[in-house]
């Protein structure tokens, strides 16, 4: 009897997705099944995929030539009110036109869809591509704000949380979820037809090869440092991440012994411009601020700065969902400071990677980080925190049990 196929689907290639889509790939065909994978860059995904390949057993399933896969640009349909119907109708109907074309080249059946990540914003009009998709899917649906912070608006976007919409389609085969508090409002919404499974929040822990030269991007930070404690906010950089209270705890007296580093891509959305002209001077101005506003050019050099970070920042705003920042800290046992109310803080607690402080509250993270760099912190954190149980709860290897129970019923 031939393999089932699934094919994976991601048009989106920044931060977390690339890692995501590679694993999946890999767990997919570790498990048995054929993976179809249709992603924005393929040759980066063939390069990531050789990397860890080297690093797992032999697989039972075949991992086919990637397909490119990019957006469907918005039409010009009139009047404009239709015009996401006709995208959802345009890029789910794509994605099924071509899976049934691979399907008569190859002879073989595709039996399900996964589609990598979902956000709401990208699956609101689903229902109206669904029925030109023509497959069963099922999903990483990567935030759970619809469950953790009800009617609440999504940041940058505007629009609210829509699982609804999504999830309780027929096409919907079940639906996977990094929060495990997630679950039961998930099955509540969905009924008992369809999987919820908890996927582990596993990340890239790779480092990069050392050339001895120490010009990396960690090197620098370390010479620039000149042996002060490293406090480092790390990946897509905004207004949710803590870039304000960040350049705060920096500019205060305490903190002038502190190296802090800031790294990753800038979206100024939701930051007033008195605010941005403000965070502007302070960048400039303030000598222990070192800021590098690109994108970190792959996970093997983020984690390269986390692993000579001495303290990891992560007090989030109106972030109620996961963050694989958490599990990189956790991997390297660095201590981490995150926001209280919601998963990331019930993590810290539960497993004791760090301290959680009240959200924006600026005077409680300078006190807080003050109290990490005492020399005896670390000492104690090390005692109690439970990194290695917490690794292995999301770890790529856990992947593949969840995986199983997702497509138990294929």
């Amino acid at each position: 009897m031939s393999k089932k196929t699934i094919a994976l689907i991601d048009w989106n290639w920044m931060g977390h997705h690339p890692t995501y889509f590679t694993e999946f790939a890999s767990a997919l065909a570790e498990i048995g099944y054929d993976v179809l994978p249709f992603c924005p860059d393929p040759e980066d995904f063939s390069k990531r995929l050789s990397i860890i390949e080297n690093l797992k057993s032999q697989h039972l399933g075949k991992i086919f030539p990637a397909q490119t896969l990019t957006p469907s640009p918005l039409g010009r349909i009139r009047p404009g009110r239709f015009r996401p119907h006709h995208q959802a109708v345009k890029q789910f109907g794509g994605i099924g036109s071509r899976l049934r074309t691979w399907e008569k080249q190859f002879q073989k059946k595709i039996n399900a869809v996964f589609f990598a990540c979902i956000y709401d914003s990208q699956f609101r009009y689903l229902k109206y591509g669904s029925p030109f998709l023509g497959y069963p899917w099922a999903g990483l649906y990567l935030h759970a704000r619809s469950f953790r912070m009800p009617g609440t608006p999504i940041p940058y976007t505007g629009g609210l949380p829509c699982p609804e919409r999504i999830f309780t389609l027929k096409s919907c085969l079940g639906v996977a979820l990094l929060d495990e508090w997630a679950e039961n409002p998930m099955r509540d919404l969905i009924g008992e037809d369809k999987s919820v499974t908890i996927f582990p929040d596993f990340t890239d822990v790779i480092l990069p090869a050392s050339d001895g030269k120490n010009n990396s991007l960690a090197g620098k930070i370390s010479n620039f440092s000149n042996g002060k404690k490293i406090i480092s906010l790390l990946g897509h950089l905004q207004r949710t991440k803590g870039i304000v209270e960040f350049t705060n705890a920096a500019k205060a007296p305490e903190s002038q012994n502190v190296f802090f580093f800031l790294g990753g891509e800038l979206n100024w959305s939701e930051i007033t411009s008195s605010e941005k002209e403000s965070l502007k001077e302070d960048w400039e101005n303030i000598q222990n601020v070192f800021c590098h506003f690109d994108r970190i050019k792959d996970e093997a050099t983020l984690n390269q700065v986390i692993a000579i970070s001495d303290i990891v920042f992560a007090a989030y705003r109106d972030f109620p969902n996961s963050s694989n920042i958490l599990t990189k800290a956790a991997y390297f046992r660095k201590p981490i400071i995150v926001s209280d109310g919601y998963l990331m803080a019930e993590r810290v607690r539960k497993f004791e990677l760090g301290e959680v402080v009240p959200e924006g509250d600026q005077n409680a993270i300078n006190d807080t980080l003050q109290k990490m760099l005492q020399p005896s912190y670390y000492a104690e954190l090390e005692k109690r925190a439970k990194w290695d149980e917490y690794n292995q709860i999301h770890s790529s290897q856990q992947l593949l049990k969840s995986f199983k129970e997702l497509f138990s019923n294929l």
